[in-house]
């Protein structure tokens, strides 16, 4: 009796077991993504907080924001225009300024949560097919590899060349792609008020 029943598995059932497992792990796959993205989006939004409040901090202490922007604003240098964006170079002064005052004890915000890469390309664009092409996106520039303000101090087993503070940039990760996306740092003259930005995306 034992020796008439079959063995191992029909193509079909062999198929059909390759097919669940498949959309198992797409499942899988899918959640993880979604679990990725989520933790970029949140990271990024933590970071443009995180440094928007201690600018703030810094101009509640000082009367002032951190240089360069301190001395346009008292200037005036930025003549009828409600809106200043300032450009790369200046906003990485600025947060410059502000890891300075931390180094001498002034405790203006966590740097463990900055995030940092040596790429000082500006962000890639495209129009969004997803609003006909009538708004831009934009992505990470070539090449703009992140990581945590602390790890590029100390280097890692993947890039263990460490960082010093001059040559860092300094942004939020891409939530598509996880790769370095610098701040826009915008400031509102009639108002006299800095907010931290992260680029336009849409999904």
């Amino acid at each position: 009796m034992l020796s008439k029943l079959r063995k191992g598995f029909t193509i079909i059932e062999l198929m059909m077991v390759v097919a669940i497992i498949s959309i198992l792990l797409g499942i899988v796959v899918n959640v993880a993504q979604s679990s990725i993205k989520e933790a970029r989006r949140h990271k990024a939004s933590t970071v443009c907080t995180l440094v928007e409040q201690a600018f703030a901090t810094y101009y509640a202490q000082y009367g002032k924001w951190p240089a360069p922007l301190g001395s346009m604003a008292t200037s005036g240098s930025f003549g009828t225009e409600n809106e200043y964006v300032l450009s790369r170079s200046e906003a990485d002064t600025m947060v410059r300024e502000v890891i300075r005052e931390i180094k001498n004890g002034n405790p203006l915000m966590n740097i463990s949560g900055l995030y940092v890469s040596t790429n000082n390309g500006e962000p890639r664009q495209e129009r969004c097919p997803r609003h006909n092409g009538n708004v831009i996106r934009y992505y990470p520039a070539k090449g703009a590899i992140g990581m945590d303000f602390i790890e590029a101090l100390r280097g890692t087993k993947q890039h263990p060349k460490k960082i010093k503070v001059s040559q860092m940039h300094f942004g939020y990760p891409h939530v598509h792609t996880g790769q370095f996306m610098p701040f826009r740092v915008v400031y509102n003259v009639q108002a006299d008020t800095v907010s931290v930005e992260q680029w336009h995306w849409c999904d």
